[in-house]
């Protein structure tokens, strides 16, 4: 396990738990400006996705690669079917009991950040640059989603702290899913290829099903040029580590 795969690791926990704290000290995370905000992660994470499938596509055949990505994209899918699931559109109502509470939270993180950590995994067991291009882009999108976490938990009454807390759980959730991917690839390089074409799938559908409907929902011409922006943006990045 090399000291950049930690380092990568670590950066994108420290992210979500930076997003979590910022609850703390920003009243509203609605509305347009957040919407933009996710809008140009998710163009990151776009440009994110289709550099990983490339990848894959150069180590083995086509077929391998849309057999693995599909069943990545299907994977997330009946996970967020299967599990409930907080929605980005918050809304201020109350739960109907804790135990439904404690659903909603593992259901979130299970969904969001279990998947982009096999997917850093993934990368870094790719390649180096591969994997510092990956962890970047998705600690500039785990910010936002640490926040998005909490958030919602707050307005289901929950203290501060403790949704807090329960925010930055998911970026360690995130770290520990990173360090167990890697940890079993290591010793399957063969499944290296395919652990990229899945985890670009499941990437892709977490932008198209998770995050671009609600940001369009709230200003699609600006949702829409953000996301644009973020896909520049990662460009660049991939050629300065490339």
């Amino acid at each position: 396990m090399t000291f950049d795969f930690l380092a990568g690791a670590l950066l994108v926990t420290l992210a979500t738990c930076i997003g979590a704290a910022s609850t703390l000290f920003i009243k509203n995370l609605c509305g347009v400006r957040y919407s933009i905000i996710l809008a140009f992660s998710a163009g990151v994470m776009a440009f994110t996705a289709a550099e990983m499938f490339g990848q894959a596509f150069e180590q083995i055949d086509l077929f391998s690669v849309v057999i693995s990505f599909a069943l990545g994209f299907a994977s997330i899918m009946i996970m967020e079917k299967t599990l409930p699931h907080i929605h980005y559109q918050i809304k201020k109502t109350e739960l109907a009991n804790s135990k439904k509470k404690v659903a909603l939270i593992v259901g979130a993180i299970a969904i969001h950040n279990i998947p982009e950590g096999f997917a850093i995994a993934a990368a870094f067991a790719g390649s180096v640059p591969l994997g510092w291009f990956t962890a970047i882009s998705m600690a500039i999108q785990d910010v936002p989603e640490g926040a998005m976490i909490s958030t919602p938990l707050i307005c289901y009454g929950l203290k501060k702290s403790r949704a807090v807390g329960l925010g930055m759980l998911s970026g360690i959730t995130e770290g520990v899913a990173a360090v167990l991917g890697y940890f079993i690839l290591s010793f399957v390089l063969d499944l290296v290829p395919l652990a990229l074409a899945f985890s670009s799938g499941a990437m892709v559908y977490v932008v198209l099903v998770e995050i671009m409907p609600d940001v369009l929902r709230e200003n699609a011409k600006l949702g829409s040029l953000s996301f644009v922006v973020g896909m520049v943006i990662a460009f660049l990045l991939a050629g300065f580590f490339s």
